[in-house]
């Protein structure tokens, strides 16, 4: 019973509204059907929009070593989940670690209360990294999405900036790279960076031996033995330099025989040797010759001695020459008679072309001015001559000669001699330094004689014969006057 009246209660409530519902049912079916057309429609015009594709990076250049991400977002304004295909295309020098072609499905477009449809928006992300070699350029980043026969393209451009190096070594206080021992010059270092990227660079310089870093304490690099390192830091589109002070040793000719010596550093920039401008130590290398015109000479008589200076080192020196003229020679006071010679004028005997021998180095015979010359008290002649450096070419080196003319006479021997040997020596110091000795000469110097009689014998035996003849005479007549008498007188 108690069931009976629960169903019919129930089966009341579902007539009443039912019963009045009856009433609206048009307005309801008519609205409902306008609804469903709207929404048919609205699916249909977002099924007919296209997909949207863009791409970008977290910055606008990209250097060696650095790694840029690139977004790449795609938006789906349909109402229904879309399959599509994207490719990433990279220039050579980019490298991806990522895959370059993937498959995605976008969500549907969410619609809201009013039936709004709110595009989905999918994102995905790839990591950029710069391979190292070439230039600095621009390149294009391309990613493509296919849906079907639909395409879509999004382009980001992306600047490749690399450092462009060029390093360069000059030579500063070295006239045609030559020095002096004592002199100082300098190497500078340039650092040019025609990129669009900074970059630390790394130098190497290996000191060569007799020279000395002056400038350590300026200098950027850092002094281990005879090697020099650091790093410069080149800017993009800037230069930098890297200045080294050296002074050549005193001693750095020391025992060369050559009197040059060649410094050979080595300069390294990342690795990679850069050439480094040549610097020759060079000194002069004097010898000085007396050369005499002949090596008898009669007591009285003048004769020339040559005193040849050459100079087969490639720096110039004042050198002050020294002959000491023994007992037996003396120096003729006529000035005119002391001279400068080339040596066309001055050949020596022997010479026929008029050339001077020298240790197989070419004369050049190119004179500068006068010398001075002085005579001591003691018989010591000072000549002192400015040599120029002597001449490279093709052909070799020409050496720088000048040849000096002193004309002395020979004083008579002592009267118990015929004859005396006399030695000359020559001594020479280069720029005030110590003396050294050249070889000696030695001279004869003699009366001439007939039979073994000198002249002034033979004139002391002529008076001696005319006084004995006179006497021989003088005696004779007086003889004979006596004898004379004493016939007159027998007579």
């Amino acid at each position: 019973m108690k069931k009976t009246w629960m169903l019919a209660i129930a089966l009341l409530m579902l007539v009443l509204p039912a019963a009045g519902m009856a009433q609206g049912l048009p307005d309801f079916l008519s609205a409902a059907g306008e609804g469903i057309a709207q929404g048919a429609e609205a699916v249909s015009q977002s099924m007919a929009q296209e997909l949207e594709l863009t791409m970008t990076a977290d910055g606008a250049r990209i250097e060696e070593g650095q790694t840029r991400v690139v977004t790449i977002t795609a938006v789906n304004p349909r109402a229904a989940d879309t399959p599509v295909t994207l490719a990433l295309s990279l220039p050579e020098r980019l490298s991806c670690a990522q895959e370059m072609t993937w498959e995605a499905v976008l969500p549907a477009a969410q619609a809201d209360d009013e039936g709004v449809l709110t595009p989905s928006v999918t994102t995905f992300t790839r990591a950029l990294t710069l391979v190292p070699g070439g230039g600095s350029e621009t390149v294009e980043l391309v990613c493509e999405m296919s849906m079907g026969t639909r395409f879509y393209r999004a382009r980001q451009p992306l600047a490749l900036c690399v450092a462009d190096i060029s390093v360069t070594a000059s030579l500063e206080g070295a006239q045609d790279g030559r020095v002096q021992p004592g002199d100082a010059f300098l190497w500078r270092v340039d650092v040019r960076n025609d990129g669009t990227a900074a970059r630390d660079v790394e130098l190497s310089l290996t000191l060569p031996d007799g020279v000395t870093l002056t400038n350590e304490a300026d200098c950027p690099l850092e002094r281990s033995g005879s090697r020099l390192t650091g790093k410069v830091h080149a800017a993009a589109a800037g230069a930098v330099s890297v200045e080294l002070a050296m002074q050549v040793d005193e001693d750095a000719l020391a025992g060369d025989e050559d009197a040059v010596r060649l410094m050979t550093g080595a300069l390294f920039a990342d690795g990679e040797r850069v050439p480094l401008p040549r610097v020759q130590v060079c000194g002069p290398k004097i010898s000085a010759r007396l050369v005499p015109d002949t090596d008898d000479l009669k007591a009285g008589e003048e004769t020339t001695l040559r005193v040849m200076l050459t100079n087969e080192g490639l720096a110039a020196a004042d050198v002050t020459v020294s002959c000491a003229l023994p007992g037996g020679l003396m120096l003729v006071e006529d000035k005119e008679k002391t001279k400068v010679a080339t040596p066309a004028e001055g050949a020596l005997p022997g010479d026929a072309d008029g050339t001077l021998p020298t240790q197989g180095v070419p004369v050049s015979g190119t004179l500068l001015r006068e010398p001075a010359v002085t005579e001591a008290e003691n018989g010591m002649v000072t000549l002192t001559a400015h040599m120029d450096a002597a001449s490279e070419s093709d052909a070799g080196v020409t050496a720088s000669t000048q040849v000096f003319e002193l004309r002395v006479k020979a004083e008579e021997p002592q009267q118990n001699l015929k004859e005396k040997l006399v030695g000359t020596s020559l001594a020479y110091s280069v720029d005030g330094g110590a003396a050294q000795l050249s070889e000696a000469v030695a001279m004869r110097v003699y009366r001439p004689t007939f039979l073994g009689i000198t002249q002034e014998d033979w004139g002391g035996i002529f008076w001696a014969s005319l006084l004995l003849l006179v006497t021989v005479i003088c005696l004779y007549a007086a003889v004979r006057s006596d004898h004379d008498k004493e016939d007159y007188c027998c007579d």
